[in-house]
């Protein structure tokens, strides 16, 4: 698919008063949606402890591993200062405390590491590199082994340090102690709660570990890498220019894509609209609540393409196209 045979989009051009609109969400609704992947945590411990097995347990990791990668997609929106816009030291304090500190994300390390994305994404030297693995066939079982075995966990450790102090070793060094510190902090805290409800057998506390501390460490890293695949990856045919490009598979441009997520998809894949993920990557200032607008504006009048190159950005959007969707044409190499 050449740039030539792709529609040019020409942005959205923003005024002064829908910048200052668009950025700021509204209270009522962020307060219900930064409580839902709470709630998801309490229901899928719920399940466990109110009837203890296997099964109950199994179903609950999954529970819980969607609710904490919503956790790490609202620190997301704190990264970009999204969730309190108007008060930065706000903003970091929900941000850092109650969901990136949760989720085992040093928040001020991950706000650097983020950048690099945002810059490099579709190219060498981004921060995220799942997309750029090759998931057909046998590979799809070879990546969930991966997470689920912690693997990618421990991956990701090493190459937090390796890349992301981004030539600022000491501002690293510095976001990373007291990153940790929080993380210590929370984790304490966490951890004391589940023991009010842990029956400690032979006075040993298993809880932590199992409600959340492995769903963490394996289910929630398999989720964060299905869905950054679909937002990232092109299609395997008729994406590719006739020449090369420096763009991941010879796209004419960065890949972003957007999809329709179902309801079952919001539970474990998107949270606070992260769906509408190229409309974040073009205008990363917007908060999530009008992402859905942002993309009706994008493709008024574009009924019949899913690709637009919009600022040298290769943007796909299907509102037929689920992440689901995407996983099963990535598997058959589609």
């Amino acid at each position: 698919m050449s740039a030539n045979s792709i529609p040019a989009h020409e942005g959205i051009q923003f005024t002064a008063e829908e910048r200052l609109y668009y950025r700021r969400p509204r209270i009522a609704r962020l307060v219900v949606d930064l409580s839902l992947p709470w709630i998801q945590v309490i229901i899928g411990c719920a399940i466990f402890i109110v009837h203890p097995s296997i099964w109950t347990w199994l179903l609950a990791v999954f529970i819980i591993a969607g609710a904490q990668h919503g956790l790490s997609l609202i620190a997301h929106e704190a990264s970009h200062f999204l969730v309190w816009p108007q008060d930065k030291r706000i903003n970091d304090f929900i941000g850092t405390w109650f969901f990136a500190a949760p989720a085992l994300l040093p928040f001020n390390v991950y706000r650097q590491r983020h950048i690099i994305h945002h810059r490099l994404v579709s190219r060498p030297g981004d921060s995220k590199d799942a997309y750029i693995r090759d998931w057909r066939g046998w590979r799809f079982l070879a990546e969930v082994f991966r997470s689920l075995s912690g693997l990618e966990y421990l991956v990701k450790v090493r190459d937090a340090f390796r890349s992301g102090k981004s030539g600022e070793i000491e501002k690293f060094e510095s976001n990373l102690r007291s990153d940790q510190i929080k993380i210590l902090w929370v984790h304490a805290f966490i951890f004391l709660v589940f023991t009010l409800f842990d029956p400690l057998y032979y006075g040993v506390p298993t809880y932590y570990f199992i409600l959340w501390l492995w769903p963490m460490l394996t289910v929630t890293f398999l989720f964060a890498k299905v869905r950054a695949l679909i937002e990232h990856q092109p299609a395997r045919s008729g994406m590719s220019e006739p020449v090369e490009t420096p763009y991941f598979m010879n796209t004419p441009g960065p890949m972003l894509r957007s999809v329709k997520a179902t309801w079952f998809e919001r539970l474990y894949l998107s949270k606070v609209n992260f769906h509408y993920h190229a409309e974040h990557h073009l205008w990363p200032w917007i908060s999530y609540q009008h992402l859905p607008e942002i993309n009706a504006r994008i493709w008024q009048g574009y009924d019949d393409t899913d690709s637009l190159m919009i600022d040298g950005n290769l943007v796909v959007f299907d509102d037929s196209y689920s992440y689901s969707k995407g996983v099963r044409n990535v598997i058959l190499g589609k």
